[in-house]
């Protein structure tokens, strides 16, 4: 249970700034290189959020169920 409300959590954090750098990149302001670098910014959230899953389920197959 612990494991789950933990992917949750840092599932949501990494959400937040994908939505904050997806407003960066659809700013008028922003220069193209600051879009690249939040698109590339973006991309690393959704591998990190990959990786917070597939680790998430490594550990919950390795606990013991009750």
């Amino acid at each position: 249970m612990l494991i789950r409300l933990v992917r949750v959590l840092l599932i949501l954090v990494i959400a937040v700034f994908a939505i904050s750098f997806i407003v960066g990149i659809a700013t008028p302001e922003t220069g193209a290189v600051e879009k690249v670098v939040l698109a590339a910014l973006f991309v690393g959230c959704v591998f990190a959020a990959t990786q917070v899953t597939n680790l998430a389920s490594r550990l919950q197959e390795r606990v013991p169920r009750h």
